[in-house]
């Protein structure tokens, strides 16, 4: 695969591309606090989040890797449509992100880790349902559909419990099975073995690889500072640093650009 690359030059892959990211560009503007307004500084310099980033990605495991800070969730969120970059575009599978058509919707999901991401006094089937419906399901569509995405994610036997009765396990598992909704094609996971044990994030990893990757012909991209974690599970890893591309490529070609970044 492709070698280390040290500056922003788009990148490419021999096979297929599924995934084309253009000189993309985010800029987040910091709120003031109290001591900046009292010295008289009453904007602060932008945080750039991205900093044309441009690369391409074939089907299949992807890693995104990168320390805290990086611009992992950034990325996601943009090519999730949740976000909007001040600069650059996004192609996945053909289909630009810019627009957020309903076809685009059902084509990618976004798997959010966190205690934000579901209603905690509703169960796991009735949080499924209601994001269901944002999707355009009617309600026994949608309804089936989160039966269906609980069993795969092996929630059934709780799916009629409150959220906040889950594990933390468990709670991944539901965050893995909203961003299922639709059955898209392409899935972004924001460090979904975070928090997990040993066997609990070895089995996620294994369900994804297998189930998702292999048997269902899915691309995910799955974002996370776990090196390990990444040179076990993917073939083809992107690396950002302070919002820039670091390296690109199979492990073995971007070890000495991560033992760099990390350090």
């Amino acid at each position: 695969m492709g070698g280390i690359e040290r500056d922003n030059a788009a990148v490419t892959n021999e096979s297929p591309e599924f995934v084309r990211v253009t000189e993309l560009t985010k800029r987040f503007y910091p709120s003031a606090t109290w001591g900046n307004l009292l010295s008289g500084q009453f904007r602060l310099p932008p945080v750039i989040a991205l900093n044309s980033v441009s690369f391409t990605l074939p089907a299949g495991l992807i890693g995104l890797a990168g320390p805290n800070g990086a611009g992992k969730t950034t990325l996601l969120r943009a090519m999730a449509g949740l976000l909007t970059p001040e600069s650059g575009e996004i192609t996945i599978d053909g289909m630009p992100v810019e627009g957020h058509s309903s076809a685009f919707r059902k084509r990618v999901g976004y798997a959010v880790s966190g205690e934000r991401s579901h209603f905690w006094r509703l169960s796991g089937l009735e949080n499924l349902t209601f994001f269901g419906a944002l999707h355009g399901l009617r309600r026994h569509e949608a309804v089936r559909h989160a039966d269906e995405l609980l069993h795969l994610v092996g929630l059934s036997s709780a799916k009629h419990r409150a959220v906040r009765e889950y594990s933390t396990g468990m709670t991944q598992r539901l965050s893995l099975a909203r961003g299922l909704l639709g059955s898209p094609t392409f899935l972004l996971l924001d460090e979904p073995t975070r928090g997990l044990d040993p066997g609990s994030a070895e089995k996620l990893r294994y369900f994804v690889s297998e189930e998702l990757v292999a048997k269902r012909g899915m691309t995910v991209l799955w974002a996370t500072h776990d090196l390990q974690e990444m040179q076990s599970l993917c073939s083809t890893l992107v690396l950002l640093n302070q919002g820039r591309l670091a390296a690109y490529g199979d492990f073995d070609a971007i070890h000495d650009a991560m033992r760099d970044v990390f350090r």
